[in-house]
């Protein structure tokens, strides 16, 4: 008996410890099964309440927001989040903007300031100054649901008048409300609650100590007291839960229990001193065996608390970096990517999960992904792993991205970790800084060009020390050096050394201090901004010409003297015509006074003197046309010296105004207009100057400078006229344009745009001499098959007679020769329309009843060989 009674309770004993082992292992198993669906229950609380953070962002940025844009941005989250309900927008806590609309016309325009138990959650939120989640709540659709509350503030701008909370002042104006509403039943199955028959799970509230229940959410709500289940707090975006579960069948441990190990006990019972040997070894194991069990599962809870800690700090510092984190498992697909990706490229996740990088629906063509392929499928390192994809709303983005691989504690290849940055705003503004300097680049050639072209001018630019670093066409033509001979020099070679040691003297003595070299030239300039002043320079064959020099102080972006300019021009025909005329003048006067006697003779001579007159008279007709083309271009290049010369002026007056400490704003503004009004003067200018003598130059077109590209021709009309409009306004001329054609060009779009602009000048210049009320020019395009059509331009000015009719589009010819008209224009357009565009051109007038220009061109230019 007493050895039956010691079997049984061995066996009783071994029955407790095998329930110990039993549940022990059942709680590690459903901590492990918890904290899956605990994650997977904040990513979809993320996803689910994300459309918050861009409506906050867009609010914050514009100030406020319209409901085509409140649409646009929630049409597609609803569809891709089925377990939303609606989102509402509600400026000043009034309900404007819901979306659907459809099934929750009852919150539009609802004032949550009249309904309490809302208002007061608003409040809450308002106070915290962020998001807030409360639920369940009993939705008027039907069903349970759960509500993100996000309070909106305006940044703040120093003088904000909202008067509301502490809160509300640090965080800048009280904007409203964004309300996400989200079925409960659907966001708990999105999250995979539904999915677990094996467990009960339940949800609850905590209080705000984040470890009592409060109250439940969803689910079974005996889980909270009872004493196997156990519990993991869920941190989501407004609220703290906590997540509860426990097996969903009654643990079969005593039916497993009374297993062989109970019989065996029982029957043993005879040897009851080997057998309780046994038990109290097995016992002794079992116990040693709970204790490691219940050691590793406090450490694998201290882990998982640090695990969570890290993660929301991790998830804390992701969400503030400019940067986003992305994780690619084993096989390269995307299996994690920060909120901030949605943020920075537009490309949902949705789009990228379950995909490898190179197989994204959103790339852009161009990028070479073989090298970045094969690095990582050697499981390197990279840095800065630069493409392109399009954003949903089809802009370009560009991407840089760094990654490095990790590995398991065997050391197996287990995927990527990286980051990813947004470079859009640094790659369009390397572009634009390429552009940029294109653009200076041609203004510098453009420039050189103009200063070449101004052949009757010497141009001479000199640093500080007085090395020459820029020696125009015009200086060469007029000294006979070149500019490679010249550049690093003196230009003190080129005077007479006598004229430069008497203007030297005559400085020294007026200005009390030995001036003597270079600053012999620029002192005077280096004091009052510029000098002009008769000098005689020596050519390099030794012969002197007299020239009108002007020397001006060239000054830097920043206002610091960089050098000096000097323009000068040949005045030695009209200094030796002044010498002979005084000589003249003096030796008529001296024979009236000392030989009236000789009366006769002096007449003779008059006589003698009116003949060379007449002659000069006849040879001054021939050079009329010479002379008018030398107008043509002295008057711009006069301009821009006259216009510069002032600016100057200006420049050293308001410097003096500043370093006086006298600066007014009223004064600073009407020097920014001036210098801007002169800039524009001396650009104009400048461009006459240059297609002044392009044209002089070339009457032809040069086809292969033409750039061929397909284009619209009410671009072209529309460029011209842009220009010319102020031109023509002052001259009163109205441009009407009639123009039916939609299709586009194969052609040049230059040479179409300088047809234009010749025939408008010219209608402008010639057509409406007299400025007649109610001019006009009427510019028509009408298709003539499908290969070509009809450009007309036409006005109502005064005609052609017939003789000039004929000889409209000859070279050199015009009716305004000297007094603004090259002879060029109509020429230049014969030969465009005929030769590059491969047209035709007539011309129709008569007087008194205008012209009318009709070309005839084809919708893709011929293409002219190289």
């Amino acid at each position: 008996m007493l050895a039956a009674l010691g079997g049984l309770g061995l066996s009783f004993v071994l029955l407790w410890a095998r329930q110990t082992q039993q549940l022990a292992n059942e709680q590690a198993q459903l901590n492990s099964e918890l904290s899956a669906i605990r994650t997977r229950l904040e990513a979809v609380a993320q996803a689910t309440f994300s459309p918050t953070v861009g409506l906050e962002a867009m609010i914050q940025l514009d100030g406020g927001i319209s409901n085509a844009r409140f649409e646009a941005l929630n049409r597609r989250v609803v569809k891709l989040l089925p377990e939303v309900r609606s989102i509402v927008a509600a400026p000043d806590d009034v309900a404007r903007y819901v979306y659907p609309l459809q099934g929750n016309e009852a919150v539009l325009n609802l004032r949550y300031r009249e309904v309490p138990l809302q208002y007061a959650q608003i409040q809450q939120a308002r106070a915290l100054g962020q998001p807030l989640l409360v639920g369940p709540v009993k939705l008027v659709q039907g069903g349970q649901g759960i509500i993100q509350r996000t309070p909106v503030f305006l940044p703040a701008t120093g003088s904000s008048a909202d008067a509301g909370t502490g809160s509300d002042q640090s965080a800048g104006r009280y904007w409203g409300v964004i309300s996400v509403v989200a079925d409960l039943d659907l966001f708990m199955r999105a999250a995979g609650l539904n999915d677990h028959a094996s467990l009960r799970l339940a949800v609850f509230q905590l209080q705000a100590d984040r470890l009592t229940i409060r109250a439940p959410i969803w689910g079974d709500p005996a889980l909270a007291t009872l004493p196997t289940a156990v519990h993991q707090s869920v941190q989501l975006p407004g609220a703290t839960w906590s997540i509860s579960a426990a097996p969903g069948a009654t643990p079969d441990w005593r039916a497993k229990a009374y297993g062989l190990e109970f019989f065996a006990s029982l029957l043993g019972s005879a040897a009851l001193s080997g057998v309780a040997s046994l038990a109290v070894y097995r016992r002794r194991m079992l116990l040693q065996q709970n204790r490691m069990l219940a050691q590793q599962i406090e450490q694998s809870l201290r882990t998982q608390t640090d695990l969570e800690a890290a993660q929301s700090r991790f998830k804390s510092l992701t969400e503030l970096s400019a940067d986003w984190v992305w994780e690619q498992d084993e096989n390269f697909l995307f299996t994690f990517t920060s909120r901030s990706t949605e943020e920075a490229t537009q490309v949902g996740s949705p789009q990228l999960l379950g995909l490898k990088r190179w197989e994204s629906p959103a790339l852009a063509p161009g990028t070479d992904w073989s090298g970045h392929i094969a690095s990582v499928e050697r499981h390197q390192p990279f840095r800065n792993f630069e493409y392109a994809q399009y954003a949903e709303d089809g802009t370009l983005r560009y991407v840089s991205i760094s990654g490095r691989a990790f590995f398991d504690a065997q050391g197996r290849f287990k995927g990527y970790r990286g980051t990813g940055r947004n470079i859009t705003e640094s790659k369009l503004a390397e572009r634009e800084l390429r552009e940029s300097k294109a653009a200076l680049t041609l203004a510098l050639d453009r420039l050189q060009a103009v200063l070449n072209a101004a052949q009757e001018f010497s141009i001479i630019a000199t640093d500080l020390e007085g090395r020459v670093s820029l020696f125009n066409r015009g200086a060469e033509h007029m000294l006979g050096y070149t500019q490679a001979e010249m550049v690093g020099l003196s230009p003190a070679r080129l005077h007479l050394a006598s004229e430069v040691i008497a203007r030297g003297a005559e400085l020294s003595a007026s200005l009390g201090r030995p001036i003597q070299g270079f600053d012999v030239f620029v002192e005077v300039a280096r004091s009052s901004g510029s000098e002009t002043r008769v000098w005689t320079y020596v050519r390099q064959d030794g012969s002197h010409l007299e020239v009108s020099l002007t020397v001006s102080l060239v000054l830097s972006q920043t206002g610091e003297p960089s050098g000096f300019l000097g323009i000068a021009r040949d005045i030695t025909a009209q200094r030796q015509a002044q010498r002979q005329l005084a000589d003249l003048n003096a030796e008529l006067e001296s024979r009236v006074e000392s030989r009236t006697a000789e009366l006769k003779q002096a007449q003779a001579v008059l006589s003698q003197a009116k003949e060379e007159l007449l002659r000069s008279e006849k040879m001054a007709a021939l050079g009329s046309l010479v002379a008018g083309i030398a107008h043509e271009l002295n008057t711009p290049l006069g301009n821009c010296l006259t216009t510069a010369s002032t600016l100057e002026e200006l420049t050293a007056q308001i410097r003096r105004s500043f370093e006086h400490g006298q600066m007014r704003r009223s004064v600073l503004e009407a020097y920014l207009n001036d210098a801007q009004t002169a800039s524009s003067i001396m650009l104009r200018s400048m461009a006459t100057a240059n297609e002044l003598v392009a044209h002089f130059k070339q009457i032809s077109v040069d086809q292969t400078s033409a750039q061929r590209r397909r284009f619209s021709l009410q671009s072209v009309v529309e460029d011209v006229l842009s220009l010319l409009r102020t031109q023509l306004r002052k001259a009163g001329v109205e441009v009407k344009v009639d123009l039916d054609r939609t299709q586009e060009l194969d052609s040049f779009p230059g040479p179409l745009g300088q047809v234009l602009t010749n025939l408008i000048l010219n209608a402008n210049l010639h057509a409406f001499e007299a400025r007649p009320s109610g001019a006009c020019i009427h510019i028509r395009a009408v298709a003539v098959d499908e290969r070509s059509f009809t450009l007309t331009v036409e006005d109502n000015g005064c005609g052609m007679r017939a003789e000039v009719q004929r000889r409209a589009f000859d070279p050199f010819f015009t009716t305004k020769m000297g007094s603004g008209g090259t002879g060029l224009g109509l020429n230049i357009v014969y030969n465009i329309v005929t030769g590059i565009l491969g047209g035709q051109i007539e011309l129709h007038s008569e007087p008194g009843m205008g012209s009318r220009f009709v070309m005839r061109l084809p919708f893709v230019a011929p293409f002219v060989a190289p």
